[in-house]
């Protein structure tokens, strides 16, 4: 067995560089990197092209669309460059915001060698802004490995149940994938991933050939870098940033004209509008219509990450004009700190140290004896090396996994 990692990136070089050396670093296993570099930037695509050039290693491709393409044609571009260059089995499309923990690409490679015919998604953990602090979130995981049901995803998202499906949705960049599978995706539905969104795209398309798949409940990676992320201007409605440039390289097509309120960018919508592409092409016998109800709760759910009071507005206007009744979620408010302890955290983030002592302790533990707090999730700390740092060092301790109960998941013997 052999994976092809391909690392799409853009104009972000540090992020692209990092992503290299963690997979680089991995062993276990057979793999090679191809990184497609669709950045606009002369300079970043220089540090780039010549960091994969001085690195030296076989296992290193890098290769650059002859223009500049969206985000979903430039996935399926890269995707397709990797399946006629190399000879790998399996494929995977690989953040350059993502972070490998040390030797956990063997593990998900294992699983893949002993199931060569699935796609076999992971875990996550985040390193997640919350001004002026970082959110360690580390993902819940038994370290089994289960078969999930794609007519369960199908289920699921028929009735808006989105974040229930968290912690396994198989998106295409969160797993690796057979060639066969890849291929057959391709031949009936025309590309691989090219629409609004190629990870959904890619996922609502695989449900409707496939009967299963497997979810291998470990956390094996850590994404950071949340402010160069799509899917949370996407969320925030931003105009700048990545998904201002994201928009610009879409240009004047239709946006989200599947979905069952066409164009509205809120909540989930780009999900079910990838979902209600693939129903137009296998019927409502195999992708159910979206309940209205909880499609319109679950979007309302998407009112809480919008900062612009207009634009809250004009979204909530816009869902009730469709039907919708109900309280606006409200946003997380932290409470107000006493001064001295407000004070005291400044005085910890201008030396380096975590503002919360619990924190503070809990990564110095971790930094000199190797020894993890009982309970782990949600730590703070006051940057985003500090949090990862502590992701790295902490790994959460393996446990019954109820998140993924909702996805009717069944164990499968597996051992590495």
């Amino acid at each position: 067995m052999k994976i092809a990692i391909v690392i799409p990136t853009r104009n972000r070089p540090r992020y692209a560089l990092a992503a290299i050396e963690s997979l680089l670093g991995q062993g276990g296993c057979a793999f090679e990197v191809i990184v497609s570099d669709n950045s606009s930037s002369e300079a970043d695509v220089r540090t780039v092209a010549e960091f994969c050039r001085a690195a030296n290693d076989p296992r290193l491709i890098y290769i650059r669309p002859p223009e500049e393409l969206d985000m979903a044609a430039h996935w399926d571009w890269a995707l397709e460059q990797a399946l006629s260059r190399s000879d790998a089995t399996h494929f995977m499309i690989h953040y350059d915001r993502k972070i490998w923990k040390p030797q956990s690409l063997r593990l998900l490679a294992a699983a893949g060698e002993r199931y060569p015919e699935r796609i076999v998604t992971y875990a996550a953990d985040t390193a997640f802004p919350a001004p002026p602090f970082f959110v360690a979130g580390q993902s819940p995981v038994s370290g089994k490995l289960y078969e999930i049901r794609t007519a369960q995803v199908v289920r699921l998202s028929s009735r808006a149940m989105i974040r229930e499906m968290t912690y396994a949705f198989p998106l295409l960049s969160n797993c690796i994938t057979p060639r066969a599978v890849i291929e057959r995706v391709r031949d009936r539905f025309g590309s691989i991933c090219r629409s609004s969104t190629p990870d959904a795209a890619f996922t609502y398309r695989f449900c409707a050939m496939e009967e299963r798949y497997l979810h291998l409940d470990h956390s094996l990676v850590m994404m950071y870098g949340f402010q160069y992320s799509n899917a949370v201007g996407y969320f925030r409605v931003e105009t700048g940033g990545s998904f201002g440039d994201f928009m610009k390289l879409w240009g004047c097509r239709p946006w989200l004209d599947a979905a069952p309120i066409p164009g509205l960018g809120l909540g989930h919508n780009v999900l079910f509008h990838e979902y209600g592409l693939v129903q137009r092409i296998v019927g409502e016998g195999l992708f159910p219509l979206i309940e209205r109800d909880a499609y319109l709760r679950e979007l309302a759910s998407g009112l809480a990450f919008i900062p612009d009071p207009a634009v809250k507005a004009e979204m909530r206007r816009v869902i009730e004009e469709h039907g919708w009744r109900g309280e606006e979620p409200s946003a997380y408010v932290p409470r107000p700190r006493p001064l001295y302890r407000r004070l005291l955290g400044k005085a910890a983030r201008l030396v380096g140290l975590s503002p919360r002592p619990r924190q503070a302790v809990a990564l110095l533990l971790a930094d000199r004896f190797g020894i993890c707090p009982p309970d782990l999730d949600g730590y703070v700390f006051p940057t985003e090396e500090m949090t990862m740092r502590y992701l790295l060092q902490c790994p959460r301790r393996l446990q019954h996994n109820e998140l993924l109960e909702p996805m009717q998941p069944a164990e499968v013997p597996f051992s590495v």
